[in-house]
């Protein structure tokens, strides 16, 4: 077999200038263009990842705001709470404490009124028993002496202030002693002297009779009031009764 060198030479050189052809226009530019897409490629992967953690942060402080909001608003619904229970507390306490009030202002109302019943029926009773005891004493106190009233009388008149005594009958008139009976003369006579001997002069007397005295004297003019008599004594006695039943 026979071998043209030249031939193979020539062959050679043309295969290294088309390589070195294809090379310089073809193989460089494509791998240019490749790089560049990969640059490009990977460029927008960059920028897609930064977008996505972009987003992601963005996602991340929308759920922070959220939980944020959400936190802020739970608290707020425990203070409204709270403090709607503390107003519920505060006006239940207040009405506790007007109800209280208004029990005590109650019973101490009824107290008072059952006080002023009981007084009032003790009143009742006290006049009652007076009463009583004035119609069964009105038989034998009419059989009492007036004598035995009349050292009761001149105590009192004795006591009287001077003023009062001196303006006993000082127009000279009569004085008027009432008695639960009429007196007999004997009686009349130791009134005049009891009178006398308390006013330190003598004085003109007359006599009337009420029989509601029950026993006893009485004397009225506009200045002076003098009793020695059993209904006095049981007005006193009522008095007294009365007097206890409002201690």
């Amino acid at each position: 077999m026979h071998i043209d060198w030249w031939t193979l030479g020539l062959q050679t050189v043309n295969l290294l200038v088309l390589l070195w052809i294809l090379g310089r226009f073809l193989f460089r530019p494509m791998a240019r263009i490749v790089a560049e897409r990969q640059a490009a490629a990977v460029h927008l992967l960059e920028e897609a990842e930064a977008e996505k953690a972009r987003a992601k942060a963005a996602a991340d402080s929308v759920a922070t705001e959220r939980d944020a909001a959400a936190a802020t608003r739970a608290d707020l619904l425990e203070k409204a709470h709270a403090e709607a229970e503390a107003q519920r507390q505060a006006l239940l306490e207040a009405a506790k404490q007007e109800a209280l009030r208004a029990r005590h202002d109650a019973d101490a109302q009824i107290a008072r009124l059952r006080a002023e019943e009981e007084v009032r029926v003790d009143r009742r009773a006290n006049a009652l028993a007076t009463d009583i005891a004035a119609r069964v004493l009105k038989e034998p106190a009419g059989r009492l002496p007036l004598t035995a009233f009349l050292a009761g009388f001149e105590t009192a008149l004795s006591s009287l202030p001077e003023a009062s005594r001196a303006a006993i009958c000082a127009d000279g008139a009569p004085v008027t002693v009432s008695a639960a009976r009429q007196p007999d003369a004997d009686e009349q006579a130791a009134c005049e002297a009891a009178l006398a001997r308390a006013l330190g002069r003598a004085v003109s007397l007359s006599f009337s009779v009420d029989p509601d005295l029950l026993a006893g004297v009485a004397l009225r003019t506009p200045t002076v009031a003098v009793d020695s008599n059993l209904r006095a004594d049981l007005d006193h006695v009522l008095a007294g009764l009365n007097a206890n039943a409002t201690a």
